[in-house]
């Protein structure tokens, strides 16, 4: 029986890459079914068995186990308690954040880090259309987020700024770009393979939000041997099944002071000799990163 991996999903057909061709599939039946109690059994990534038809076209019939997999809580008010899977299989994931336009927020890419951690795949930070400010503007956060451990990279595909050493980073790998709308994710698709693979639109210019510009996950293949996942914008990304103390090795800055607090169960709002806003008043601690820690802690 031939393995395949999903290259792209879209309205209940899987194209599956096998053997230097492309399988249109569907759900054997069976698992079909099980679709009605999760947001999505298969994502882009996933290897499958299936089984040839006709006009190339097949049935998928198993789904073998994951290596590594992206995901956050379903969205939509119905979905909340269920776990919505982004990509698969994947050996890295390219947060991408623009700079300007929209302006990244620290507290999204606390959670994709989280959610990467726990999923096995390597978190990667792409800081992207650096050509509309000085990069000294985000020096600090750069150097904080490099500290942690986690490559940054500078990107603008406008002055061609980093894409060599994002292309040198990504070969030989599989690597997932997500993001928020209108951060330049399928710009930056294009400027890696150096032709025109996926849409792109301006960013509305009346409130800097992103436009969705790829409506379906989808893989594409560079001649570097590498494979990137290209998902479309998330404008929310709740965490799904992450418990506190994971929520707590993120934040490590702030719990080497959380063990000084009188209280074991304080909780750095109200209570009386808190060594963290102790160290957020001595500027040890910054407030922006206190809010996210807290509102995630609270979240959980």
């Amino acid at each position: 029986m031939p393995k395949g991996i999903v290259f792209n999903v879209q309205k209940g057909l899987y194209n599956v890459y096998s053997e230097g061709e492309i399988t249109a599939c569907k759900l054997r039946g069976k698992l079909y079914l099980k679709t009605e109690k999760q947001t999505n059994l298969i994502v882009v990534g996933d290897e499958v068995e299936f089984e040839k038809t006709f006009n190339k076209q097949g049935i998928i019939v198993n789904i073998l186990e994951r290596k590594s997999k992206l995901s956050r809580k379903g969205a939509g008010k119905n979905k909340k308690h269920l776990e919505q899977l982004i990509a698969s299989n994947i050996d890295s994931a390219i947060l991408v954040n623009s700079v300007k336009n929209p302006s990244y927020k620290k507290n999204l890419i606390d959670r994709y880090i989280i959610a990467c951690k726990k999923g096995n795949i390597e978190p990667v930070l792409c800081f992207n259309k650096c050509d509309l400010i000085d990069s000294q503007d985000i020096q600090n956060d750069i150097e904080f987020y490099e500290k942690t451990g986690i490559k940054v990279f500078l990107t603008s595909t406008l002055n061609n700024i980093g894409i060599d050493l994002l292309s040198d980073y990504i070969k030989d790998k599989i690597s997932v770009f997500t993001g928020s709308s209108g951060v330049g994710k399928s710009s930056l698709v294009n400027a890696l393979e150096k032709i025109e693979v996926a849409k792109t639109h301006n960013v509305s210019n009346s409130n800097y939000k992103g436009m969705h510009t790829t409506t379906s996950s989808q893989i594409y293949m560079l001649p570097n041997g590498a494979m990137i996942v290209d998902t479309p914008g998330m404008r929310e990304f709740g965490i799904f099944g992450s418990t506190v103390d994971e929520i707590k090795e993120m934040y490590e800055d702030i719990e080497k002071y959380s063990k000084e607090c009188k209280f074991n169960s304080c909780t750095h709002t109200h209570e009386p000799e808190c060594a963290v806003k102790e160290a957020l008043e001595n500027g040890f601690i910054d407030e922006q990163r206190l809010k996210n820690y807290l509102k995630l802690i609270q979240e959980i």
